[in-house]
């Protein structure tokens, strides 16, 4: 598992339409992600946006880490699908 990749703040503000997020990066925030997506050779990104648990007055309330996660794929399982379509149990 990754270390976690913190990369922005963000409040929930009030307006006349409803509650609605209020993001903010730094130039460092985005070359953070930039890099991310670099070193692992992704076109998108999901980011999470997380409750921060000691919040203060008139601060940003909330956190933004990249998600990171991955399905497991087991290679030999792949492979085998790869090769032999035929073998699938498709109902028609």
């Amino acid at each position: 598992m990754s270390d976690k990749i913190y990369c922005g703040s963000a409040k929930i503000v009030k307006t006349k339409f409803g509650e609605m997020p209020k993001i903010l990066f730094h130039k460092d925030n985005i070359n953070t992600i930039v890099k991310y997506m670099k070193d692992n050779n992704v076109d998108f990104i999901n980011l999470d946006m997380k409750e921060k648990k000691d919040k203060q007055e008139g601060k940003h309330t909330h956190y933004l880490e990249v998600d990171t996660w991955k399905p497991e794929t087991n290679p030999a399982e792949t492979d085998e699908a790869n090769l032999n379509p035929e073998t699938d149990d498709l109902p028609f």
